[in-house]
């Protein structure tokens, strides 16, 4: 029902008089909240923003016909293959739709195992990629039938909530040389500190756990036996390359 009411409704939703009349109200609207009491404005502003954004990334989606845009604009890609060597075994832990897992196949010329549980991005990255062994499952049980040279967890870890037990197993059950590690920083603008104070949600997505700092990144690493060989903030996020050992002094000194 709801449906073809939008159907309906698009033809004059879409129209260049829609957006100028919507666009009066919401600069009237906005105007209206700053003059509230500051934290009371902010408050509605920074949720009207949340709803834009939600609505940008699923047209930034739909413009590469459902791979997120990001994927080619923020270069990590390039990134992860810069430590991967052809021939090696890779595991993609949190694989999603396969889109960084086909370039390590395809462009790193890696041996790449993709593991995932959401059975709807598997299948979409079956249909789309060629190249690569995809897997439904839970890695947090899942045992590999063999060791892998490379563990990539991108944008992943702050999802799980045992996430230095869930590094401890993989080093335990894929053996791996390297861990290349992409996350969310928690320092990636001066409103994350805000909507704290304001008490909005301050995750970039409200299904993290957590989002990091520099900081308790190498904290978490060190817990579970992995210290940082390499790390980039870039984009309010953190990409990291770490192996099993422990950390400098220097690191050591910048974890306390």
């Amino acid at each position: 029902m709801k449906r073809r009411l939008l159907r309906f409704l698009d033809p004059v939703l879409q129209s260049a008089l829609a957006e100028r009349v919507v666009g009066v109200q919401v600069r009237l609207w906005t105007s209206g909240a700053s003059r509230l009491p500051p934290a009371e404005g902010l408050r509605r502003l920074l949720r009207l923003d949340d709803h834009l954004h939600e609505r940008i990334d699923g047209l930034a989606i739909d413009l590469d016909d459902g791979v997120h845009a990001k994927h080619r604009l923020t270069g990590y890609h390039d990134f992860f293959l810069r430590h991967i060597r052809p021939g090696e075994r890779v595991l993609d832990v949190g694989c999603g739709k396969g889109e960084l897992a086909h370039d390590l196949a395809a462009r790193g010329g890696a041996v790449v195992t993709g593991i995932d549980v959401s059975r709807p991005s598997l299948e979409f990255a079956r249909a789309r990629f060629e190249g690569v062994e995809f897997l439904e499952g839970d890695v947090l049980t899942w045992t590999p039938p063999h060791d892998y040279d490379v563990v990539v967890l991108s944008n992943v870890v702050e999802h799980i909530g045992p996430r230095v037990e869930l590094l401890r197993r993989l080093r335990a059950v894929a053996h791996p040389d390297r861990f290349l590690i992409r996350v969310p920083s928690e320092e990636r603008d001066w409103l994350v500190p805000l909507r704290k104070e304001l008490g909005l949600p301050h995750f970039s997505d409200p299904t993290h756990e957590t989002e990091y700092t520099v900081e308790q990144l190498r904290s978490e690493l060190a817990d579970a036996g992995l210290r940082i060989d390499e790390l980039v903030q870039r984009w309010g996020e953190l990409w990291a390359v770490a192996r099993e050992g422990e950390p400098t002094e220097a690191e050591a000194i910048l974890g306390r």
